[in-house]
């Protein structure tokens, strides 16, 4: 769809985020502002409505509401239309119109696409990191990437940045993560191990009960609704402030057959319904975070600052991780270095 772009991002921006949130499933039936054919998109997600949803939800509400209903997109959540893991398979087969998927799932079927995933990217709010993927999605490999699976862009499905929160001693210098007992993930992960922390991975939810038996010591979670989802700071004495460690960047795809079906004027539609979705998201995260960092305060959680030598570590710690994602992307037949270097330049932009 990005290529085929009628409105841009910023055309749109104050329209829709003034409006999308006043949109919801109860909303009381308008004249459409927007005519057109009965269309209706099933897309596939798995697991319940939460913030990673959220964007899509916009989109959906934007596009029904300005259609009076004409333009539906359905929302499939608990994997009832495919797994996780295949939803590009469903879009290739023409299961079903639309899905969400994320290449950290199976990073050999988008290889391309995981240069968004690399750990400390210098992408430090929501905002820029949408920039950064709608702008990513109109690189002609990435172009050529959905295509494969027979689809289009439709938008980034985000998550905040990561970052720490764990028991015992502050760890602001380096010694002091020195043998730390934390669970992490990924190149989020790497980055903990390169600060001589000791890594391993628990699932979620047996965080709490993990870290209240001092099974480990931290975690590193997306901030801040996911430390408060589980009940972190409620065990905790401090998390890591404004470090941005990275986060995992999932995506939303339509069939190419699905979206060359639209009418022009549905198609100009859908992007100002991606715009609407995007400020949707991250309104609904910035709304979680108003109350989660009063619990947070309530805790007494001592703020740790990203202080001038463990950022260094983490940076020296991140550029091998980059490289060796270079390697292996270029190995899959996609030109990592230059991914690379195109995400890193949008990120400064």
């Amino acid at each position: 769809m990005k290529q085929n772009k009628i409105v841009t991002m910023n055309t749109v921006a104050a329209l829709c985020v003034g409006t999308i949130l006043s949109v919801g499933p109860s909303a009381p039936a308008y004249a459409a502002e927007v005519d057109g054919p009965e269309v209706h998109w099933n897309l596939s997600l798995w697991g319940a409505r939460r913030g990673f949803s959220e964007g899509l939800e916009g989109l959906a509400d934007y596009v029904s509401q300005k259609t009076d209903g004409n333009f539906e997109i359905t929302l499939h959540y608990g994997a009832v239309l495919s797994s996780n893991k295949e939803n590009l398979d469903g879009l290739y087969l023409g299961a079903f119109e639309a899905a969400a998927f994320c290449p950290v799932y199976h990073p050999d079927k988008t290889p391309a696409l995981g240069a968004l995933d690399l750990a400390f990217l210098p992408i430090d709010t929501l905002e820029k990191r949408r920039d950064v993927i709608e702008a990513f999605y109109e690189n002609p490999v990435v172009v050529e990437e959905f295509a494969k699976w027979k689809s289009v862009p439709l938008m980034g499905v985000m998550l905040p940045n990561y970052e720490a929160m764990g028991t015992g001693d502050v760890p602001d210098t380096l010694s002091t993560w020195q043998g730390m007992r934390i669970s992490s993930t990924g190149g989020v992960g790497r980055l903990m191990a390169a600060l001589d922390a000791s890594v391993t991975v628990v699932s979620a939810p047996d965080m709490f009960q993990s870290m209240e038996r001092g099974v480990i010591d931290a975690a590193t979670f997306p901030y801040t609704y996911a430390f408060a989802a589980y009940r972190l700071h409620e065990i905790s004495t401090w998390v890591t402030d404004g470090w941005s460690l990275g986060a995992i960047v999932c995506h939303a795809a339509v069939t190419q057959t699905a979206y060359d079906a639209l009418p022009d004027q549905y198609k100009t539609l859908l992007e100002e319904g991606i715009t609407a979705g995007y400020a949707h998201q991250i309104q609904e995260y910035s709304d979680v975070d108003v109350v989660n960092e009063v619990l947070f305060e309530e805790a007494g959680l001592i703020r740790v600052p990203l202080s001038d030598e463990i950022q260094q570590a983490i940076l020296d710690a991140a550029q091998p991780s980059w490289t060796a994602w270079v390697e292996a992307a270029t190995e899959n037949g996609v030109p990592g270095q230059e991914l690379l270097d195109s995400v890193l330049s949008l990120a400064a932009r």
